[in-house]
């Protein structure tokens, strides 16, 4: 009967540490933290992934040397526009005997060409570079260094507008304007001349790019 009574008890015990290990280990995978972190870590990588540029306006560019200030404008350039320039180059816009700093890409709306650039002018008094309003909004420009002139027009599928900067007085200034309409077989370019008030009108073809006696451009389709 003692002995009955023994192997009742190590049967009772056996099946209750059985029945412990059953219901701690789905609890463990369950609830486990490093399945939980590693959620968490893909997670973050992932939003980290959609934005590429972020990296950009964390680099570490040394700003005291003239390639590394074009380098940083051209990291902001790419953070601002999301896209990759077509070209960039350096050219005395200003007559002074320092390179100035232009990016050129391509616009991302209307139904014209859309050549555009930014333009930084070199600032000797700070050693450093500064956006240029006038030039940068110059859509399709053509930079003639020697002539010391500058030519840029948009022209859509209605219409549109140019005009042309000559180097005057040290700076640039607007010596011609047209403007436009697609009229078909009447259409008329109406051209004006700001410095002189003087005014034409020719009648020829709607072209989106401007016939060259209305103004001079290197810009093809």
């Amino acid at each position: 009967m003692r002995l009955l009574t023994i192997i009742w008890i190590i049967m009772i015990f056996t099946c209750c540490s059985q029945a412990d290990r059953e219901d701690d280990s789905p609890t463990t995978i369950k609830n486990n933290p490093v399945i939980d972190t590693v959620l968490v870590n893909d997670l973050i990588i992932n939003e980290s992934a959609t934005d590429p540029y972020d990296s950009l306006a964390k680099a570490d560019v040394d700003t005291t040397t003239l390639n590394g200030k074009r380098e940083w404008i051209m990291n902001q350039f790419l953070i601002d526009h999301r896209q990759n320039p077509d070209f960039d180059t350096s050219l005395d816009l200003t007559y002074d005997g320092f390179k100035d700093y232009v990016i050129g890409y391509y616009g991302q709306s209307g139904t014209g060409i859309k050549n555009r650039v930014k333009v930084y002018f070199y600032q000797s008094r700070c050693n450093c570079f500064l956006l240029d309003e006038q030039l940068s909004g110059l859509p399709n420009p053509t930079f003639y260094i020697k002539k010391k002139k500058i030519t840029g027009f948009y022209i859509g599928h209605g219409g549109g507008g140019g005009g042309r900067l000559e180097w005057l007085n040290n700076k640039w200034t607007r010596t011609k304007e047209f403007e436009v309409d697609n009229d078909d077989d009447s259409t008329k370019w109406m051209i004006t001349y700001p410095l002189s008030g003087k005014k034409e009108v020719k009648a020829r073809p709607f072209q989106m790019i401007p016939p060259a006696e209305i103004l001079e451009t290197n810009i093809r389709f």
